[in-house]
């Protein structure tokens, strides 16, 4: 299961008992010379929740070899902070949320070196992000209740947008951006627009209107030619045994198409003309399955691919390059955590140590 739902398992429990800017092109940072097939992956482990132990670990599936604290080996021991959550390329830099920290960390994807950091401020807390040009990156704020707009190439703050109450999800699509008002599920589930998904015109920086999704809408991806637009919303952790969702809708009339209802987890994705999303395991916050669905299909029933037993599953990154999946297991969510190379059926090829919760990953 993401991170996201071991955060909130955590927020339950305790509910129930109660810029700096930095040019990302200096001289000395050597220009970034990695292409298919040379399959590098940066992981992002999140850490221990709360803790100052996020972590990135670097991959080359071509020799096998693995950093796995790449960030502090490669900038003399600094930490990256705490509770990291995403990654997101521009070029030669990878920018990474790290929530807790309330910073947006710039890297050079060839040597690991910081060239930048984004300070956020107030509850502003970065969570997961998208790359629009050059010149633009926006992030939601999850507590600040909006997102964040940055300049991916001189890494300084631009502007921060109230669009809804605990925001996760962003995708963009044109002139729109589209936001998961997700409103921490039980947490927040009165507050105005929660359970909805935020359009904001990114020419006027204002929100056009809100789209109706589910409880606890957290994920929104694109299609791959930005015409479909896909949510899914979890559940009610007061109503355990309710359905989660997955919502279709036209990205470019806003109205909504379709809507699955089913045992889903999570981390859903596009590619090749097919989403894809963990199924859910309500006992164990984990899952068995990677569902695939065929969206190209009039009727669809989403196919089952099998992980391997034994997994905590956090997420899995879809591989640009040889095909299949990175599985992110979080093990216990305590020690180190593992990476999964699999086939697109499901088979294990390979494992890798990482750090603590893995659950995003950029391969290149």
């Amino acid at each position: 299961m993401l991170v996201r739902c071991s955060l909130r398992a955590l927020l339950a429990l305790v509910v129930a008992a109660v810029l700096t800017a930095c040019d990302s092109s200096s001289p000395s940072e050597p220009p970034v010379t990695a292409k298919p097939p040379d399959s590098i992956a940066i992981v992002v482990n999140q850490g221990t929740f709360g803790q100052d132990n996020a972590s990135l670990t670097r991959i080359d599936f071509r020799t096998g070899a693995v950093d796995a604290d790449w960030f502090a080996a490669a900038n003399g021991g600094q930490k990256l902070g705490a509770t990291a959550n995403d990654i997101a390329l521009k070029g030669d830099t990878a920018f990474i949320t790290v929530t807790t920290s309330k910073t947006i960390e710039a890297i050079n994807i060839r040597t690991g070196k910081s060239v930048g950091r984004i300070q956020l401020s107030g509850q502003s807390e970065p969570w997961r992000m998208t790359i629009v040009s050059p010149t633009l990156g926006i992030v939601t704020t999850t507590n600040g209740d909006g997102i964040a707009l940055f300049n991916p190439s001189t890494i300084v703050l631009l502007a921060t947008l109230s669009t809804g109450p605990a925001t996760e999800g962003v995708a963009v699509s044109g002139n729109y951006a589209f936001v998961a008002n997700s409103g921490y599920g039980d947490l927040g589930k009165n507050k105005p627009h929660a359970g909805t998904i935020a359009v904001v015109n990114l020419s006027t920086r204002q929100v056009e209107r809100y789209l109706p999704a589910g409880p606890n809408v957290r994920e929104v991806v694109l299609s791959s030619d930005g015409k479909k637009l896909y949510a899914f919303y979890q559940h009610l952790y007061s109503q355990p045994d309710s359905l989660q969702g997955i919502i279709e809708y036209d990205a470019q009339t806003f109205q909504e198409l379709r809507r699955w209802r089913g045992r889903y987890g999570g981390s859903l994705q596009f590619a090749d003309g097919s989403l894809y999303v963990l199924d859910y395991d309500p006992a164990t916050y984990s899952a068995k399955n990677i569902l695939k669905f065929d969206v190209s299909q009039s009727t669809v029933t989403p196919t089952p691919i099998p992980l391997p037993s034994g997994v905590t599953a956090n997420g899995f990154a879809i591989n640009p390059i040889g095909g299949g999946f990175l599985l992110f297991d979080a093990r216990d969510y305590q020690s180190n955590g593992r990476v999964l190379l699999l086939t697109k059926s499901g088979q294990l090829l390979r494992e890798y140590p990482c750090g603590v919760a893995p659950v995003r990953a950029v391969i290149f």
